[in-house]
């Protein structure tokens, strides 16, 4: 049995399909057309310049918000093992569904309820105003 070669790929750890240079993932006739990643690359840009105009927002964690944003856009924009996908959008998305709550817990939304909820005990309890 022959020896296997790595992708020729940059940074591409799969093992090239028999008689080729490259991996299933990076075939030369599989590739998207010359113009789609300039337009993803635009895109991405447009994103970037979004993010950074949203930092000085009030929100708190709209930074690091963002900036997962980006990561998940860079990541599906340079990524083309479905392995590695597989694995790393999960993890990107559960950190920005979870910096998304602590943004929602410290914006106030939490204290609110909680100054309702104080505020109706100490009515029931004759300390507050009715």
């Amino acid at each position: 049995m022959g020896e296997g070669r790595r992708c020729a790929r940059p940074g591409c750890r799969a093992w090239a399909m028999r008689g080729h240079d490259y991996c299933w993932a990076h075939r030369p006739g599989e590739r998207e057309p010359p113009g789609a990643s300039e337009a993803l690359r635009a895109r991405i840009e447009e994103r970037v310049a979004a993010v950074l105009e949203q930092a000085g927002s009030a929100q708190p964690l709209a930074e690091e918000i963002g900036a997962l944003r980006l990561v998940l856009a860079r990541v599906l924009a340079e990524q083309d093992d479905p392995e590695r996908l597989a694995t790393s959008i999960p993890r990107i998305v559960d950190t920005v569904v979870r910096a998304m709550r602590a943004q929602h817990a410290l914006s106030g939304a939490m204290a609110e309820h909680l100054t309702e909820a104080l505020t109706q005990v100490l009515v029931e309890l004759g300390l507050g105003e009715e």
